[in-house]
């Protein structure tokens, strides 16, 4: 194992496996070639969203109406992701391409604080090409397409990342308090913020650097930091039962446990597509060096911030269903180090094969995004990949028609998908979009609830023809049909709908459908 660094020695300053002085670095010789680069794909991946017929998908919809009722939180995520859509509102307007357009801006700033990650901790060329290859990911030029929690997230895990790397160079008060705004604002974007806390436990196990870090104020006054800022969304959560805590928490404790190391290994398999197969190759082989005791500190320091997500996340997958994106902060340091990894060893082919991959998947993407509704692919059960992304405008449209032929004064729904699209698509249509209360959603989420003081008959919009469920609670139900939507794009689907009145006083939940 190599000697430990001195706490003096700049962490990049000696090569452990060699003992050969490193090169000086040619500081930023490389960053306006970078910055040219990353514009330009920021560029055309906005153009591609200009030409993007895909609708937005629901969760993307829930989003935006929440921006539309800015607060603290929100059901079932932290409130950064409102904000900033509320934010671009202001500046482009409420279309479809306008919602999703922080993805690529983000992309584009995590991307050059990965570069200043690399350069901090190995050299400038190292930075170089591990901003390239996060711009250039598969899983980049996929995320970079819709509006999610992990754009923002990963932003702010690189930047607290960045801090915490500059603190091990020579603490300063300056990057901590750096370090502690960006883990705080990470975890107003989405709690898997919290996995730093873990990653800086593990780099103080293989790190003496990191461990001297710990013994200082540093590190504690971020992380204090960090508290001050999510405290607004923690005292909300506690004025509203910690309710995104328990839906975030009941996505893993709330499934049925089956053991399945199957599961497992399916979700380490997705991790090829989400960091992309080359940066997780290397990362495998880096771990494995890890445990053989045989890697420079700068790379122990970087691999401790991935192993934690990964691990954990592996776990569950062994009793629960585990979705692919639930270790994905892993990705930063995995491609700082996977990056330096190949520089050292000069496999610069490896670099171009994952660049290659990403490019090919960001164009494939964008002109299929420009056709969705033509796309189909042989030997799949559903050939459009793009299926669920599909059919979400002509869905509200027709039910906006179904209300006003009904002489509906609202559409009532009782799905948060539903109600997200409806609630978006039918945001200029004149007509209230009104929740019923379930187990899913919560009185406060999404939307006005419907109950005893809403007025005049409305339109109930929902998948389920049970109107069992439904009688006891209003005075008459009126069923009025199935209507299909979404036919010939590629995303069929259909609602059944009933026209109520006189809801009854107080209205309940509305049951769960007992029909699939």
């Amino acid at each position: 194992m190599p000697s430990a660094l001195s706490l003096k020695t700049p962490i990049d300053a000696v090569r452990p496996a060699t003992g050969v002085p490193a090169p000086a670095r040619k500081p930023l010789d490389h960053l306006p070639l970078l910055v040219v680069i990353l514009l330009a794909l920021t560029a055309l991946r906005l153009v591609g969203l200009r030409l993007s017929i895909v609708d937005l998908f629901y969760d993307e919809a829930q989003y935006w109406s929440w921006a539309q009722n800015l607060a603290f939180g929100y059901y079932s995520k932290p409130p950064l992701l409102a904000w900033i859509i509320w934010g671009t509102e202001r500046v482009c307007g409420e279309a479809e391409w306008c919602v999703r357009a922080p993805a690529p801006i983000f992309y584009c700033g995590t991307s050059l604080v990965v570069y200043a990650i690399g350069r901090a901790l190995y050299d400038e060329r190292t930075g170089f090409w591990a901003a390239l290859m996060t711009a250039l990911t598969t899983g980049a030029a996929f995320s970079s397409r819709i509006v999610s929690t992990d754009v923002p997230l990963l932003f702010f895990w690189a930047v607290a990342l960045y801090a915490y790397v500059r603190l091990l160079e020579a603490p300063r008060w300056r990057h901590a308090l750096l370090m502690g705004v960006a883990t705080g604002l990470g975890l107003l974007a989405k709690y898997a913020m919290i996995y730093i806390v873990p990653g800086l436990v593990i780099a103080a196990i293989v790190s003496p650097r990191a461990r001297a870090l710990l013994r200082g104020p540093h590190v504690w006054v971020a992380l204090l930091v960090a508290l001050v800022v999510v405290s607004p969304n923690l005292i909300w959560n506690a004025a509203t039962g910690f309710i995104t805590f328990k839906h975030t928490g009941g996505l893993v404790i709330g499934e049925e446990v089956r053991w399945s190391a199957l599961r497992a290994l399916e979700f380490l398999g997705a991790q090829f597509g989400v960091f992309g197969p080359v940066i997780f190759g290397v990362m495998i082989v880096v771990t494995v060096r890890l445990l053989r005791g045989r890697l420079p500190e700068a790379d122990r320091v970087m691999i401790a911030f991935s192993l934690f997500p990964i691990a954990l996340v592996t776990a569950f997958a062994v009793t629960v269903h585990a979705y692919a994106n639930w270790a994905a902060v892993a990705f930063v340091s995995g491609v700082v180090v996977a990056a330096a990894t190949l520089v050292r060893e000069r496999a610069f082919g490896w670099i171009t094969t994952s660049l290659v991959i990403g490019g090919v998947t960001q164009a494939l993407l964008l002109v299929g995004d420009v056709v969705a509704d033509r796309v189909a692919l042989p030997l799949l059960k559903n050939p459009n990949p793009y299926s669920r992304t599909l059919g979400w405008r002509d869905f509200a449209e027709k039910a906006g028609a179904a209300a006003r032929a009904a002489g509906a004064t609202a559409i009532v729904s009782d799905s948060r998908g539903d109600l997200g699209a409806l609630l978006y698509y039918l945001r200029d249509a004149g007509i209230p979009v009104l929740s019923w209360r379930t187990e899913e959603i919560p009185s406060f989420d999404l939307g006005t609830p419907y109950g005893p003081r809403t007025s005049g008959p409305v339109l109930l919009v929902t998948v389920c023809r049970d109107q069992a469920r439904i009688r006891p609670h209003v005075a008459t139900v009126e069923p009025l049909g199935l209507t299909r939507t979404g036919e010939g794009t590629g995303g069929p689907r259909g609602f059944h709908a009933f026209r109520l009145t006189g809801p009854k006083d107080p209205l309940p939940p509305l049951a769960v459908c007992p029909w699939p």
